[in-house]
């Protein structure tokens, strides 16, 4: 999916041993990112106003990552939709059925803790869930999860352009955003039709440019970024920075494809969230970076981890129970 993994016609992902020293090596680059933040954020930031939170600001940014991971979970299975028809055309081969938004679900949040894991795992664990359990060829999950990723791609270039030219939340911003999603998503559907398209890319290209998925899902992914929008507002709110909601909006949307990186997601996504917060502010990089900002990064960053950590352990039980299961073909209940 990302270049580490390599998938046999008829088996499960794997990784190669270069693979598996570049991601070892990134991992121990992200800690030691992680590491620096950490060390900024304790000697330079003040503290007192999280250790003195109120509960209900806490409460509210792990509510908030719930509803993330599962309003994610949700779009797993819409982006499913145009892989596999959930009927078979009359004459065709029968084909297993599509695994159910609940059990989506919950393969999401065991692979969103997973992501704080080096080697990909919650890539690999999610693919090799549903390689076994779901019977999903590799050839079907990969135009699947590059369809899941425009979704989350266009609003997040929505947003990050209408917060570049509009520093202020309100009617103008929201319009902005709205005409950019709108622009990119139609030339996306436009180009997915062309000729000039290899044959060979032409399906995974109908699925990623499926109007009807696009459509339905780009609603609710911007619904899911309000949420980890909300939670970079409550975490502001905490440390008593005073951000516009368009800012929050975009700094949230930029620690998002910062966790997009291929060698890992920890320390990435809070130096990149840390570094478009200073870019924000205007401020530049002379005297380093706003240990205030490192602060609301990794309190960003903690909300989700605890959202994880919440639901992941224990349905990691119920996946792992699924993949080792001796016979996955014989099942016929349906999540």
């Amino acid at each position: 999916m990302d270049g580490t993994l390599r998938v046999p016609p008829d088996g499960l992902p794997k990784m190669s041993l270069r693979s598996k020293i570049l991601q070892g090596i990134g991992y121990l680059v992200g800690l030691v990112i992680l590491g620096w933040c950490v060390q900024v954020a304790f000697v330079q930031g003040d503290w007192s106003r999280v250790r003195e939170a109120d509960p209900m600001l806490v409460a509210g940014i792990v509510l908030a990552s719930i509803a993330s991971i599962l309003l994610n979970g949700i779009l797993f299975r819409l982006t499913l939709e145009p892989v596999r028809p959930r009927v078979s055309a009359a004459g065709a081969p029968r084909v297993p059925p599509l695994p159910g938004t609940a059990a989506l679900i919950g393969v999401n949040w065991v692979c969103t803790l997973a992501n704080f894991a080096p080697l990909r795992l919650g890539m690999i664990a999610r693919i090799t869930y549903h390689m076994r359990v779901d019977r999903l060829r590799f050839m079907e999950i990969v135009p699947w999860f590059a369809l899941d990723l425009v979704t989350f791609l266009l609003p997040i270039a929505g947003i990050i352009g209408a917060t570049l030219f509009v520093r202020s939340f309100g009617l103008g911003w929201i319009g902005l955003t709205a005409a950019l999603i709108t622009i990119l998503s139609l030339l996306l559907w436009r180009g997915s039709k062309l000729r000039l398209v290899p044959a060979r890319l032409r399906e995974t290209a109908r699925i990623i440019g499926d109007g009807r998925s696009l459509l339905i899902c780009l609603p609710i992914r911007c619904l899911d970024l309000a949420c980890n929008g909300l939670r970079t507002i409550l975490a502001a709110q905490i440390l008593g920075l005073d951000l516009d909601f368009a800012e929050s909006f975009a700094l949230a949307s930029a620690g998002l494809v910062a966790s997009l990186g291929p060698l890992g997601r920890l320390g990435f996504r809070e130096a990149g969230f840390a570094l478009f917060a200073q870019l924000l502010s205007a401020k530049g990089f002379e005297g380093g970076i706003d240990a205030a900002f490192i602060q609301l990064s990794m309190l960003d960053s903690a909300g989700e981890a605890i959202a994880a950590l919440l639901g992941g352990i224990p349905l990691s039980i119920w996946m792992t129970r699924r993949i080792l299961a001796p016979d996955p073909t014989t099942r016929t209940a349906r999540r």
